[in-house]
């Protein structure tokens, strides 16, 4: 099934890119500020991450202690003050294993964390943030207060799309597009030893962040064709370690997503090894979203 847009149809804005030394993808942005995900190996054993700004100063940093390593993964900026961040604890003594991934919420200006007490599973990623409200997961869809007290839970029927496009995972911020409240979605199907390869799905929610159903067509799919191909080979045989072979990822990892007058911009790692981001024309959004049929959950 083609996507709803084709890559051709989406303008790319280049933000960083994998540089030999460091990786830059998955970057997030709010209020003309924009942070990335910083990837670095220590020695030849582990790949780490950081967050920076876009000043290239550090806002949170790796480090170890006697147990693990922890590395920031994935941050996203909630307003001036905040980011959430993915924070992975790898064992000192045996990098391969990866003991799990809490969610936290970190101040920028206090320098201090909120550690949620939520914590339902060994790797917590992308929860979203709205108002008041958590946005959990969308499988099953499930919303918090800002207490972490659980306000409500909908079983969507993604079967039709787990089909098709592998177990979708939460991605970006709620966004509004005249007057409609949409989130994106990604999930990833594994095409042969480690490759997978990503889908980038739209859900659309009401006015009370209640799910009204999503679309079966992919927004967007990725492909390593988006990428130059020296830089995605220097990128894999960078990313090999004593211990571990690099996946090949074909991904469009959309972080969150800024509405402006003209286009819907998606900040956004295309295939691992660049920050982005894509564009979509606005109006042409519109129109073919009106033409795709929603399943309704």
């Amino acid at each position: 099934m083609k996507p709803i847009f084709d890559f051709n149809e989406v303008k790319v804005e280049l933000l960083k890119k994998f540089d030999g030394k460091n990786n830059y993808f998955n970057c997030s942005s709010f209020d003309n500020k924009v942070i990335f995900r910083k990837e670095h190996k220590i020695e030849d054993k582990l790949l780490v991450s950081d967050v920076i700004n876009d000043h290239n100063e550090i806002l949170l940093e790796h480090y170890q202690d006697d147990q693990f390593y922890y590395s920031y993964e994935d941050a996203r900026l909630i307003d001036n003050d905040n980011i959430s961040v993915c924070v992975a604890r790898f064992d000192v003594n045996d990098v391969t294993r990866l003991e799990n991934v809490a969610y936290k919420k970190y101040n920028i200006r206090t320098k201090k964390f909120y550690h949620f007490l939520t914590q339902r599973a060994h790797f917590e990623k992308h929860w979203q943030f709205y108002q008041n409200y958590i946005i959990y997961h969308v499988n099953p869809y499930t919303v918090f207060n800002e207490n972490e007290e659980e306000i409500f839970v909908k079983h969507i029927n993604w079967n039709p799309w787990i089909k098709l496009y592998g177990n979708p995972g939460l991605s970006t911020n709620v966004f509004n597009v005249e007057g409609e409240k949409y989130i994106l979605f990604h999930s990833y199907v594994n095409e042969g030893p480690h490759i997978l390869k990503y889908y980038v799905g739209i859900l659309k929610v009401d006015e009370d962040l209640q799910p009204y159903g999503y679309c079966l067509t992919p927004l967007l799919e990725s492909n390593r064709s988006y990428t130059d191909e020296k830089l995605l080979n220097n990128l894999w045989k960078w990313r090999n370690t004593k211990y571990r072979n690099s996946v090949k990822y074909e991904v469009i990892f959309p972080m969150n997503v800024d509405v402006g007058s003209i286009y819907i911009n998606i900040y956004a790692g295309l295939n691992d090894c660049s920050a982005c981001i894509l564009k979509l024309e606005k109006d042409k959004f519109i129109e073919k979203i009106k033409q795709e049929p929603f399943i309704i959950y």
